[in-house]
């Protein structure tokens, strides 16, 4: 009824009444659903910063420095890793066929929350499955190689960021009175070209984990320096941090929103955390994203960074990481980077076109990682469950 305009501006104050109940339901619901810790939004915050925890610091030492460094892809990454991997494109029921992916159950009280994880390897010059160490459960593993180009990523990431980490881990060494086993530890770790090379895909669908629902907790060592990159979806990290090592400056929680295309490398191992998920209940509005910590081969590793011989070796490595991490911009690769990352891994494969290029040299000359060293095989080792979401 176009030309009956006391029905049309009727039906627009109808309207704008309903609409205005609904938005003061959702104002009150937002507030029964909030953290019952102060919540900042930073997603607008500076991309590089240190805040500080009291994860691992001990009895007599003040809180740890903990880096956080952010950045997003290039568009044209995402949508060539979104349309190149099969597995972030899978249907659930191509999920429920790949050997190395789960059904976990992390949020038991809300059963519309649909959760896959799935593992994998990012080893340099390892292009098949490897035995090492299930990030969740704790126990051994043939872990299979990532997606060869979600493994370029990976490696092209490592080559921009790795050497300033390298220096400064090298330059706490020689300061250390003592010695420092953690940094040599994780020096240890980046050499053999073990960062980021623990890759877990997590699916998330259904019901969402609204900020009531975060489960709170700290991962384990092998998240001392963790990736995690935001491929498709809604989903937000809660973590709760203070702003300077002064003991009466209070904790806050913050959320920070993560788009698609979103990467940042931190140190969850070393502070509270959680992730919440929006609603997703068409399976094309899931939610994707990629952690990449440590990889270890067995519990073993896990033994070495968590028993220290003095409470000043966490901050001293903390600080090491921190100051190399925050240092310059977190670096993310072009499409061309990964590109030509992509072909120097196929002409590495058995059969491969073309010789095999010649393995990269150390680290000290070298931006990114040394082929890895074969991971032991043993038994499986019951413990712990070091990983978890971030």
């Amino acid at each position: 009824r176009p030309h009956d305009h006391k029905a049309v501006g009727g039906g627009v104050h109808s309207r704008l009444s309903r609409l205005s109940r609904l938005l003061t339901a959702l104002v009150l619901m937002g507030s029964q659903l909030s953290s019952p810790d102060p919540v900042l939004d930073a997603s607008d915050s500076a991309n590089r910063a240190i805040f500080y925890s009291y994860k691992r610091s001990g009895p007599d030492s003040g809180p740890n420095p903990v880096p956080f460094s952010r950045s997003s892809m290039n568009r044209e990454v995402l949508l060539w890793l979104k349309s190149r991997c099969e597995i972030f494109k899978a249907s659930e029921a191509q999920l429920q066929k790949e050997g190395s992916v789960s059904r976990c159950i992390d949020y038991p009280h809300l059963p519309g929350h649909v959760y896959y994880e799935g593992y994998f390897h990012a080893l340099h010059g390892e292009d098949g499955p490897v035995t090492t160490m299930n990030p969740r459960t704790g126990e051994c593993m043939e872990k299979p190689a990532a997606p060869i180009e979600l493994r370029a990523f990976i490696e092209a990431m490592r080559r921009a960021n790795v050497p300033r980490l390298v220096e400064a881990l090298r330059g706490a060494a020689m300061e250390a009175n003592s010695d420092n086993k953690l940094i040599a530890k994780v020096l240890h770790l980046i050499e053999n070209g073990r960062l980021f090379a623990d890759i877990a895909v997590q699916v998330h669908a259904g019901q969402a984990v609204e900020t009531r629902d975060v489960g709170w907790h700290t991962d384990g060592p092998n998240s001392i320096l963790h990736a995690a990159l935001s491929i498709a979806g809604s989903r937000a990290l809660h973590s709760r941090r203070h702003a300077d090592a002064d003991p009466s400056t209070p904790e806050k929680t913050i959320a920070e929103e993560m788009r698609p295309g979103d990467v940042y490398v931190s140190s969850p191992a070393v502070f509270a955390h959680g992730v919440s998920y929006g609603q997703a209940y068409r399976w094309s509005k899931r939610t994707i994203a990629c952690q990449a910590r440590f990889l270890f081969d067995d519990l073993g590793d896990v033994g070495e960074l968590m028993y220290v011989d003095s409470e000043d070796d966490w901050p001293a490595l903390m600080m090491a990481l921190s100051k190399g991490l925050t240092s310059q911009p977190l670096a993310l690769p072009q499409l061309s980077d990964v590109l030509e990352v992509m072909e120097e891994l196929k002409r590495a494969r058995p059969g491969g076109e073309g010789p095999s290029p010649p393995p990269p040299p150390p680290v000290t000359a070298h931006a990114g990682s040394t082929p890895a060293a074969a991971p032991k095989k043993k038994a499986p080792l019951k413990g712990a469950r070091p990983g978890g979401e971030g």
